[in-house]
């Protein structure tokens, strides 16, 4: 997939299966705490109440992410910058090597963009797959 961030043009592949399934052991803890806020924010996003929200979600969500270890950030970040490439005059070139950016213009908000395309491509159809309360029900014994 290509696409284009402040100006310049990126290249991104997806992750192999075992990296996919590595980011994916670091996202879930995450993504299980905001299920429910997520499912409030559709909610409300559907009745046109989207800034209470907002307000309400985002804080917990940086609380979650600042929680992270740095190996837990380093788990998820460095797997998704190591398939993405940057357009240049001679071609493509790797924007992450040897746990080192290859670019002195991305900045934070750039990184965070490249890694989200890069989980939503590659990990969207799994994790649209992943049981809502309402869709397990229990069994007898």
């Amino acid at each position: 997939m290509e696409i284009s961030l402040k100006g310049q043009e990126y290249r991104l592949d997806k992750l192999n299966v075992f990296d996919q399934l590595k980011v994916t052991r670091k996202l879930l803890p995450l993504l299980a705490g905001l299920v429910s806020d997520f499912a409030t924010l559709k909610a409300r996003a559907a009745g046109g109440n989207l800034g209470s929200v907002l307000e309400s979600t985002l804080p917990k969500i940086a609380d979650v992410l600042a929680g992270l270890p740095d190996e837990d950030v380093n788990a998820i970040i460095h797997p998704c910058l190591a398939v993405v490439a940057r357009k240049h005059e001679k071609g493509w070139a790797a924007v992450f090597s040897q746990g080192q950016l290859m670019f002195d213009d991305i900045d934070l908000m750039t990184l965070l963009s490249l890694v989200a395309q890069v989980v939503a491509d590659s990990l969207g159809n799994f994790l649209r797959e992943l049981p809502t309360s309402e869709m397990i029900t229990p069994t007898a014994d």
